[in-house]
Protein backbone atom coordinates (compact mmCIF):
# COMPACT_ATOMS: atom_id res chain seq x y z
CA UNK A 1 0.00 0.00 0.00
CA UNK A 2 1.50 3.21 -0.60
CA UNK A 3 1.24 6.65 1.12
CA UNK A 4 1.45 10.10 0.13
CA UNK A 5 3.62 12.27 1.32
CA UNK A 6 3.41 14.38 4.39
CA UNK A 7 2.55 17.23 2.10
CA UNK A 8 0.54 15.50 -0.23
CA UNK A 9 -1.36 14.18 2.70
CA UNK A 10 -2.42 17.46 4.52
CA UNK A 11 -3.13 18.97 1.16
CA UNK A 12 -6.00 16.11 -0.08
CA UNK A 13 -7.40 15.83 3.66
CA UNK A 14 -8.03 19.84 3.22
CA UNK A 15 -9.23 19.23 -0.20
CA UNK A 16 -11.30 16.23 1.05
CA UNK A 17 -12.88 18.77 3.74
CA UNK A 18 -13.62 21.51 1.70
CA UNK A 19 -14.63 20.14 -1.38
CA UNK A 20 -16.19 16.84 -1.24
CA UNK A 21 -18.28 16.40 1.76
CA UNK A 22 -16.33 15.06 4.17
CA UNK A 23 -16.83 16.14 7.67
CA UNK A 24 -15.50 16.25 11.00
CA UNK A 25 -18.12 14.05 12.75
CA UNK A 26 -20.43 16.49 12.95
CA UNK A 27 -23.01 18.42 11.40
CA UNK A 28 -23.46 21.73 10.20
CA UNK A 29 -26.46 22.10 12.36
CA UNK A 30 -24.00 21.48 15.45
CA UNK A 31 -22.52 24.75 13.68
CA UNK A 32 -24.93 27.30 14.24
CA UNK A 33 -24.48 27.21 18.32
CA UNK A 34 -20.94 28.20 17.65
CA UNK A 35 -19.67 31.48 19.48
CA UNK A 36 -17.78 32.54 16.16
CA UNK A 37 -20.28 34.50 13.78
CA UNK A 38 -18.05 33.51 10.59
CA UNK A 39 -18.92 29.80 11.61
CA UNK A 40 -22.77 30.53 12.26
CA UNK A 41 -22.97 32.25 8.97
CA UNK A 42 -21.30 29.61 7.13
CA UNK A 43 -22.93 26.42 8.95
CA UNK A 44 -26.25 28.37 8.05
CA UNK A 45 -25.22 28.92 4.33
CA UNK A 46 -24.70 25.59 4.51
CA UNK A 47 -28.05 24.51 6.11
CA UNK A 48 -29.98 26.46 3.37
CA UNK A 49 -28.45 24.62 0.57
CA UNK A 50 -28.71 21.22 1.84
CA UNK A 51 -32.29 22.34 2.21
CA UNK A 52 -32.41 22.85 -1.32
CA UNK A 53 -30.47 20.19 -2.28
CA UNK A 54 -32.82 17.89 -0.62
CA UNK A 55 -36.26 19.64 -1.95
CA UNK A 56 -34.65 19.90 -5.23
CA UNK A 57 -33.82 16.31 -5.39
CA UNK A 58 -37.71 15.52 -4.68
CA UNK A 59 -38.87 17.93 -7.15
CA UNK A 60 -36.53 15.84 -9.37
CA UNK A 61 -37.39 12.55 -8.32
CA UNK A 62 -41.44 13.91 -8.24
CA UNK A 63 -40.81 14.88 -12.28
CA UNK A 64 -38.73 11.56 -13.05
CA UNK A 65 -41.78 9.49 -11.70
CA UNK A 66 -43.94 11.84 -13.65
CA UNK A 67 -42.46 11.52 -16.55
CA UNK A 68 -42.59 7.43 -15.99
CA UNK A 69 -46.53 7.60 -15.59
CA UNK A 70 -46.78 9.45 -18.68
CA UNK A 71 -44.69 7.32 -20.54
CA UNK A 72 -46.55 3.92 -19.24
CA UNK A 73 -50.14 6.31 -20.43
CA UNK A 74 -48.60 6.40 -23.56
CA UNK A 75 -47.69 2.89 -23.92
CA UNK A 76 -50.91 2.06 -22.61
CA UNK A 77 -52.68 4.20 -25.37
CA UNK A 78 -51.15 2.91 -28.15
CA UNK A 79 -51.77 -0.81 -27.37
CA UNK A 80 -55.00 0.06 -27.69
CA UNK A 81 -54.57 2.01 -30.65
CA UNK A 82 -53.55 -1.18 -32.05
CA UNK A 83 -56.18 -3.26 -31.18
CA UNK A 84 -58.48 -0.53 -32.80
CA UNK A 85 -56.01 -1.06 -35.83
CA UNK A 86 -56.64 -4.93 -35.88
CA UNK A 87 -60.35 -4.47 -35.45
CA UNK A 88 -60.82 -1.96 -38.13
CA UNK A 89 -58.67 -4.40 -40.67
CA UNK A 90 -60.76 -7.13 -39.86
CA UNK A 91 -63.44 -5.00 -40.45
CA UNK A 92 -62.20 -3.84 -43.82
CA UNK A 93 -61.58 -7.92 -44.60
CA UNK A 94 -65.22 -8.44 -44.17
CA UNK A 95 -66.03 -5.61 -46.20
CA UNK A 96 -64.16 -6.90 -48.75
CA UNK A 97 -65.54 -10.08 -48.68
CA UNK A 98 -69.23 -9.22 -48.37
CA UNK A 99 -68.31 -7.23 -51.39
CA UNK A 100 -66.76 -10.24 -53.13
CA UNK A 101 -70.10 -12.49 -52.52
CA UNK A 102 -72.18 -9.70 -53.47
CA UNK A 103 -70.44 -9.62 -56.92
CA UNK A 104 -70.60 -13.31 -56.76
CA UNK A 105 -74.52 -13.19 -56.07
CA UNK A 106 -75.04 -10.34 -59.01
CA UNK A 107 -73.18 -12.83 -61.58
CA UNK A 108 -75.54 -15.77 -60.24
CA UNK A 109 -78.63 -13.53 -59.92
CA UNK A 110 -78.10 -12.71 -63.66
CA UNK A 111 -77.39 -15.78 -65.11
CA UNK A 112 -80.94 -17.10 -63.72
Amino acid sequence: MKYFPTGLSCLFALICLAGSGCSLGHSASDDLKSTNPAVVLQAQKVVDLQQQVDAQEKAYSNQKDAVKDRERAVDKQKEEADVEKKRLDALKSQLDGAKQNLKGVKTQAKTQ
